[in-house]
């Protein structure tokens, strides 16, 4: 590996500092040919082309008639993975060299660039402004679950685009996480309003189920919808975790009198939900609940 990003190193010095323009353009042609034809060569040149930032736009916005994707510009041919491009369209010191980028971000349908935009999108923390705006004008990821229907966290572009109808596209329950995480975000406030009013009016099936199983984990805006919609699991397995955990107890008891259910399923718990259900019966009285697993190994030793 340290071989070849020395010798990728040398052809780019090649093609930005050369003095016979003949040995610039073998340089070049050298590097567009590994650039489509070796799947680790893109990352590579990346990272030797940005001490160069006018060789590096030469290179990677040099026309590519034949590319299947938006914009027919080499870089679009084969982008390098990691998020670097969206990385550098947002950090790179060069101005020159991130607006070109940011415009190609704008423009692209490439999947690889595409969810760049989606891992962005996809963390606890608020993305980064910029990248939000630059999904925002990007047409392609205002469309049918552009990357799948399970990979739903470019469902906020759908929501501050106003088109709701998209979020139709997205696998309902891999779709409930998102809206909760969005909910509980440093969003506009429409993004909020949305998924708020869309957790609270979710029919049976797999999305409610989600729905309920994160409210017993303690999620925040799921326990919210619960609450204020009425919902519950049709589960038999995760009622009597979901009834304790919103501190029904009438129904509890009646469900569950000796705890057994609870504690049968109560390893679905994260540590976080385990510890919240502790507090619950502490703060009400309550036995504390134990998974079966952990009697079982005080029992056997």
């Amino acid at each position: 590996m340290r071989r070849r990003n020395h010798h990728t190193e040398t052809v780019v010095r090649l093609m930005a500092d050369a003095r016979d323009q003949r040995v610039s353009a073998m340089a070049e042609v050298a590097l567009a040919r590994a650039w489509t034809r070796d799947p680790a060569a893109p990352n590579r040149i990346w990272t030797a082309l940005f001490d160069r930032p006018k060789a590096a736009l030469r290179f990677l916005l040099a026309s590519a008639p034949d590319c299947p994707h938006e914009p027919r510009v080499r870089l679009v041919t084969a982008p390098p993975n990691g998020g670097r491009v969206l990385r550098t369209a947002r950090d790179f010191p060069d101005p020159e060299i991130r607006a070109a980028l940011a415009d190609v971000l704008r423009a692209t349908d490439h999947p690889v660039l595409l969810g760049d935009f989606e891992e962005a999108l996809s963390g606890e923390d608020p993305p980064y402004w910029g990248v939000l705006g630059l999904a925002l004008d990007n047409p392609h990821l205002c469309r049918p679950a552009p990357l799948g229907r399970d990979r739903t966290a470019l469902a906020v572009v759908a929501i501050l685009k106003g088109r709701l109808d998209l979020l139709d596209s997205y696998d309902p329950a891999s779709l409930v996480p998102t809206l909760a995480r969005l909910a509980g975000g440093r969003f506009p406030a429409p993004v909020a309003q949305v998924c708020r009013q869309r957790l609270r009016a979710l029919g049976p099936g797999p999305a409610r189920e989600r729905l309920c199983l994160l409210a017993v984990e303690g999620d925040t805006e799921a326990l919210a919808a619960v609450t204020d919609s009425g919902q519950e699991p049709a589960s038999p397995t995760v009622l009597p975790l979901f009834l304790f955990r919103t501190e029904q107890w009438e129904r509890y008891d009646a469900l569950d009198p000796d705890g057994a259910l609870l504690e049968e399923h109560i390893e679905v718990l994260s540590d976080r939900g385990m510890a919240q259900l502790v507090e619950i019966a502490r703060r009400n009285g309550r036995k504390e609940p134990e998974p079966i697993s952990w009697s079982a190994t005080l029992l056997t030793g």
